[in-house]
């Protein structure tokens, strides 16, 4: 709903890419991968992505996350108005 009432195009929000990334290098995205076809970079990550045993071994990896404007991440005023 977001990304059609803004016009922000989903194909170039950094946030849905990075989680994207992040679920394909955990190996969630194993389950779109088809048996028998020649598998992709990203594909051939999530196969093999690390067990948790492994991923417990690992130290962890400081990560941040900001939100830079937060009228991007809430409605316009008069939404209500609009029905949205």
């Amino acid at each position: 709903r977001y990304h059609r009432s803004y016009g922000h195009v989903t194909e170039d929000c950094v946030h849905i890419k990075d989680a994207i990334k992040i679920m394909i290098q955990k190996g969630y995205a194993r389950k779109y991968v088809k048996d028998g076809e020649r598998e992709t970079h990203e594909a051939q990550m999530a196969i093999e992505a690390p067990t948790t045993e492994e991923e417990d071994n690992r130290a962890p990896v400081p990560t941040a996350f900001a939100i830079s404007r937060l009228e991007d991440f809430l409605p316009p005023p008069d939404a209500d108005e609009e029905g949205l």
